[in-house]
């Protein structure tokens, strides 16, 4: 059995997803279903401006996926999260399920990347109301942005003050089902870019020799910004970031906090799949920023294109313009 799924009209579907991922058109969510109920064959359904219209416009019986973009204010800014959604119709077997399934992680390829994915046969876990709560928990909205943290000390040699030297990986606990090994620093690491003191304002981690099935360890830290990172942003890794940058808000400088997901070209597809299911774990481990960047070309990750997206968010820019 084929375990990729292909469009009937891939220009359509290309289309539509460039519609819900553009800032100038009025496009949150487009659908995907099966088309004649061949498991290998997509067709896209429908698309839409009001998320509260998806629920009405799944069936279920039917094995459906959904892309959805969201707003998050952090911090009277706005971000934009996008979401996965996989339905499994209520009134679908379970034999036909298992044969959707084998081709479900095409689907998810072809609709990445995205912040969340949720999998459910329920109306009620998919409400924008239900959809915004998540995204709050993932992106760790549940508390603020921390001004200033308590750092570790008996630091060995070499480490910045607060990032112990520990190597030992962790399990985290996934929210959407797909947990991430994480190395006992990262923790401390993070710690270190959001505390204003410390002078750190970047932290890079990735997984060990191109390997995801290896647990997330840190990459770099320090005090160079986004210029201390392009190195490590190659066609064949993943790289997750958070940087931390100055905005000018009302000409008061301010802090930001930024998150970078960069997946470079010649990461394996199958790889990328994987790496979808885990982008709301990974936000989560990150934790709140102001913008969140995806990325795989170098462009997107510049100095000049970090920071139009965060004055964009802010407002900022809008203010320089004027």
């Amino acid at each position: 059995m084929a375990t990729e799924a292909q469009f009937v009209d891939a220009a359509a579907f290309d289309s539509a997803v460039q519609a819900v991922r553009s800032d100038a058109d009025n496009t949150n969510w487009l659908i995907v279903g099966h088309a004649d109920g061949a498991p290998e064959v997509l067709e896209l359904q429908s698309s839409g401006a009001d998320v509260e219209d998806v629920g009405p416009n799944l069936d279920n019986g039917q094995v459906q996926y959904v892309l959805a973009r969201f707003e998050e204010a952090i911090d009277l800014s706005q971000t934009i999260k996008f979401v996965y959604i996989h339905w499994l119709g209520a009134d679908v077997g379970f034999a036909v399920r298992g044969r959707y399934g084998v081709v479900e992680g095409s689907v998810a390829k072809q609709l990445a990347p995205y912040h969340l994915s949720i999998k459910t046969s329920t109306l009620d876990e998919i409400s924008p109301e239900a959809i915004n709560a998540e995204i709050g928990r993932q992106s760790g909205q549940i508390s603020n942005v921390r001004e200033t943290v308590e750092t570790a000390t008996g630091v060995p040699a070499g480490m910045p003050h607060g990032i112990t030297a520990g190597k030992k990986i962790q399990p985290s606990v996934s929210l959407d089902g797909a947990a991430v090994g994480v190395a006992d620093n990262i923790e401390d690491a993070l710690a270190e870019v959001r505390n204003v003191e410390s002078g750190i304002n970047c932290v890079a981690v990735h997984y060990p020799d191109n390997n995801i099935k290896k647990g997330l360890e840190v990459l770099h830290i320090g005090s160079t910004g986004v210029a201390g990172l392009e190195p490590f942003f190659t066609d064949d890794c993943v790289v997750y970031a958070v940087l931390s940058v100055i905005d000018i808000v009302d000409e008061i400088p301010t802090v930001k906090f930024v998150q970078v997901k960069w997946v470079g070209d010649r990461v394996k597809p199958m790889a990328k799949a994987k790496i979808a299911t885990q982008s709301g774990e990974i936000s989560r481990i990150l934790g709140t920023t102001h913008v969140s960047i995806m990325a795989s070309l170098k462009r997107e990750v510049t100095e000049n294109a970090i920071m139009d997206k965060v004055m964009s968010a802010s407002g900022s820019k809008k203010m320089t313009l004027a």
